[in-house]
């Protein structure tokens, strides 16, 4: 199953540009779940308000396992809204 992971700025959220600690964390998290194979996609959006990520994964409660283990969620810098993501139309 897919599930999408919106990322919005949460209450412990600062600014520190491209190359804050918390953001190097966080990309860090997502590489090793790209290897892994459940990382489809992500990124920020282009306003840079956020961002989202795709994973493949067998349950929400897997996503959700990933999600609280990535240390910008779990340190507050982001808060996730997670929506399971039936596929329908793929290249």
């Amino acid at each position: 199953m897919h599930v999408a992971v919106v990322y919005s700025k949460g209450p412990n959220w600062r600014e520190e540009g491209p190359k804050g600690e918390h953001i190097s964390r966080h990309i860090a998290h997502q590489r090793k779940n790209f290897e892994a194979g459940k990382l489809v996609m992500g990124g920020p959006f282009m306003d840079e308000q956020g961002g989202m990520a795709i994973l493949e994964v067998d349950s929400r409660d897997e996503a959700q396992q990933i999600v609280q283990k990535d240390p910008a969620v779990s340190g507050g810098f982001y808060v996730v809204a997670l929506r399971a993501w039936r596929v329908v139309q793929k290249r």
